[in-house]
C-alpha cells in the first residue's frame, strides 16, 4: 500500500478559454476584484524617464471586505467544529468574514470524503467549481487527529482559499531549496504521485507575472516540510503549524481593514481624498462615462503613485497606465474614452510605500 505523505496537492481548475481570451478562472478573478489584474511599471533602460514597460500580475483575491460563506458537505460535527474554529483565525489578519452556514449557497464548500488527500481551490477559483462540489478537502482529519495537525492543515488550506500560493513555488524560492530530484520523485511516488505530478506540485514555480510574491519565507504556513534526505547537502524545513510574520503581513496588505472595496468618482466632480495606509495596498475607484470625449485622470500629493485605467465594462481589460506624467511623482492619464463603466486603481510605486493623495477625473475642454 502506498504511504500517505499528508501534504496538500493543489486543486487545478479548468483553464478552458476561447482563443485570445482570458481563462475562465482569470475572468472570474478580475470580475471579483479589479486589482486582481495588477501592473508593475518598469523603466525601459536607456530611453529616458518617460519610456516605460509593464509587467502584469494576475491575482485570485476576493473583494476586500467580502463575506465568504463556508459550508460543510459532510463530516462528523466534532471535526467540523475544530475546522471552523481554526479557519476563523484568518479573520484577525484579513478584512474578510468567514460565515459558516448549514444550507444554501456557499463560496467555500468543505468535504472530508477523499481519504488521504488535502487540497483547496486558490481564492476566487472556488467560483469556477460546480455549486454542489467541494472546493476544499480534508481527507485525513478525524476525531482522533492531534490538534497541531488540525492547525497545520486548516491554516494552510484556508490560506489557499484566500489567495496564498505554496511558498516553495514562490518565484523568489527558485534555486533556494537544493532539491535532490531523484530522491524527491521516489519519496512522493509513495503518495501515488507520478513524476509529472511531482514536477507540478514541487518543482514548478509560479511565473513572476502571475502572482504577487515577497522574499522566500521558510516559516510560512504555506511551506511544505522539506526533509534533509530530499536535498543536496544539509538543508531542511520542518512542519510549520503557525502563521508566520510574513503570512500575516501579506494578508493585511491584500485585505486592509477599514479600506473600502471601491470608491465612486464623478467626472468633473470634487477630487477624492485617499490614503495608502499599508505597504502594497491598492485603491480602486469606479466611474461612468456617458459621452465619448477625451478625459484627464490625475493624482496629486507628495507620494509616488502608479495609476491604471481598466475598461470599458471589463475590469480585467487594461486600457492605460502611468507612473510619473503628473506633477512631481504623481500619475496622469489622458485618453479618449467611449461610453461605459471604467475603473482606476492606484498604488504606491514602492512596495512598502504609504501616504495620502487625491484622485480625480475631468473632461478635457
Amino acid at each position: 500500500m502506498a504511504k500517505t505523505c499528508k501534504i496538500c496537492s493543489p486543486y487545478l481548475p479548468s483553464l478552458t478559454s476561447t482563443r485570445g481570451a482570458r481563462s475562465a478562472p482569470d475572468d472570474v478573478a478580475v470580475r471579483e476584484r479589479v486589482d486582481n489584474t495588477r501592473v508593475t511599471v518598469l523603466r525601459a533602460p536607456g530611453f529616458g524617464p518617460q519610456r516605460t514597460r509593464a509587467a502584469f500580475e494576475i491575482m485570485k483575491l476576493w473583494a476586500n471586505g467580502r463575506t465568504l460563506r463556508c459550508k460543510f458537505i459532510d463530516g462528523p460535527p466534532e471535526v467540523q467544529a475544530k475546522v471552523q474554529a481554526i479557519a476563523k483565525e484568518w479573520e484577525a489578519f484579513a478584512n474578510l468574514q468567514l460565515k459558516f452556514v448549514t444550507s444554501g449557497a456557499a463560496e467555500i464548500r468543505i468535504s472530508f470524503a477523499q481519504k488521504g488527500f488535502s487540497w483547496s481551490t486558490m481564492g476566487t477559483d472556488a467560483l469556477t467549481v460546480g455549486a454542489n462540489q467541494a472546493t476544499m478537502m480534508y481527507g485525513w482529519l478525524d476525531a482522533n487527529t492531534p490538534l497541531r495537525e488540525y492547525q497545520r492543515v486548516v491554516r494552510h488550506e484556508f490560506g489557499h482559499a484566500i489567495g496564498l500560493i505554496h511558498e516553495h513555488q514562490n518565484p523568489a524560492a527558485q534555486g533556494v531549496i537544493p532539491w535532490d530530484r531523484p530522491k524527491v520523485y521516489a519519496h512522493y511516488a509513495q503518495q501515488g504521485w507520478s513524476q509529472q505530478t511531482t514536477d507540478f506540485n514541487i518543482f514548478q514555480v509560479y511565473a513572476e507575472d502571475s502572482t504577487n510574491h515577497s522574499s522566500f519565507d521558510r516559516d510560512s504556513i504555506m511551506q511544505y516540510a522539506v526533509p534533509d534526505e530530499l536535498t543536496v547537502g544539509s538543508f531542511a524545513i520542518g512542519w510549520n503549524t503557525e502563521l508566520s510574520t510574513l503570512d500575516k503581513a501579506w494578508t493585511r496588505r491584500q485585505y486592509p481593514k477599514g479600506a473600502p472595496a471601491e470608491t465612486r468618482l464623478v467626472v468633473g466632480g470634487p477630487r477624492v481624498d485617499a490614503d495608502l495606509s499599508t505597504g502594497g495596498e491598492v485603491d480602486t475607484f469606479a466611474f461612468d462615462i456617458s459621452a465619448a470625449a477625451t478625459y484627464i485622470m490625475t493624482t496629486t500629493g507628495h507620494i509616488d503613485t502608479v495609476m491604471t485605467l481598466h475598461g470599458p465594462d471589463d475590469p480585467g481589460a487594461i486600457k492605460a497606465f502611468d507612473d510619473d506624467r503628473g506633477a512631481g511623482a504623481n500619475a496622469r492619464i489622458v485618453r479618449k474614452l467611449l461610453p461605459g463603466n471604467y475603473w482606476l486603481t492606484v498604488r504606491h510605486k514602492q512596495p512598502t510605500g504609504t501616504g495620502s493623495y487625491t484622485v480625480g477625473i475631468k473632461r478635457r475642454a
